[in-house]
């Protein structure tokens, strides 16, 4: 008797698991971005972060990419880093059409400038916790409510990591369960540039870009996003969250 409940239990896990995959909403990404507020980045800094993810947001070739994919939808979430908390700006909208990217854009920019009037801003630290950011980026992509063969993290910063073990362990880590990382250098340090692809960018077409103005951000992240899209439209695999 005691083997037969324990087969009936397991078959029900078993059943239950389809059941819950069948019924999970489907993206042809999910993407979370981390947005640089640690004590290097100026006002201007946080402006061009600001004005360049909401524009690239709601650029006509984000959305022509997201129609096009297999599923016509990504997953989407922002948080905020520097060395302390993580506030999240945007917690997993799902963007399908230009009305939600828009509405997804209004709520990340209501979001930065009452952070940005807020003591949360000070509670965020002064140093650069990319090893932290990465961790953090990767605790939500295993929490989005999506389900999906891709997962991704935009970093978006000033500088080279200067709190605890660095950002490559966090990185490999992160790598190994098939998240890819890709980065973007705020400004036109080579530096930096270089440290961003040599211990922060991994995973299948990881990439890093750079930019020093809301027009040059706009391009380059319209530029990530669709790439990203399009890339991971046709991939296969099994079902990852």
């Amino acid at each position: 008797m005691r083997h037969l409940i324990a087969l009936l239990l397991v078959a029900w896990a078993l059943l239950s698991g389809r059941l819950a995959c069948a019924d999970s909403v489907w993206t042809d990404a999910n993407i979370v971005t981390g947005l640089d507020f640690s004590g290097s980045i100026e006002p201007r800094d946080a402006q061009v972060q600001i004005d360049g993810i909401t524009m690239a947001i709601r650029s006509p070739q984000i959305i022509a990419a997201i129609k096009n994919g297999n599923h016509g939808r990504i997953g989407f979430a922002l948080f905020v880093w520097a060395s302390g908390n993580y506030p999240i700006l945007v917690i997993w909208r799902q963007i399908s059409t230009a009305e939600e990217a828009a509405a997804v854009a209004d709520e990340v920019s209501t979001g930065l400038h009452a952070l940005i009037g807020s003591d949360a801003l000070v509670k965020l630290g002064a140093l650069t916790d990319l090893s932290g950011a990465l961790d953090y980026g990767g605790e939500l992509l295993r929490a989005a409510p999506f389900t999906t063969n891709h997962r991704i993290i935009n970093i978006i910063g000033n500088g080279i990591d200067n709190v605890g073990e660095g950002a490559r362990p966090a990185r490999d880590r992160l790598v190994a369960e098939g998240i890819t990382i890709n980065a973007v250098a705020l400004g036109r340090d080579r530096t930096l540039f270089g440290y961003l692809k040599r211990d922060v960018i991994g995973g299948p077409e990881s990439f890093a870009l750079m930019a020093d103005d809301p027009e040059m951000l706009v391009e380059v992240l319209a530029r990530k996003f669709v790439t990203e899209i399009v890339l991971n439209a046709d991939g296969a695999g099994q079902p990852l969250r």
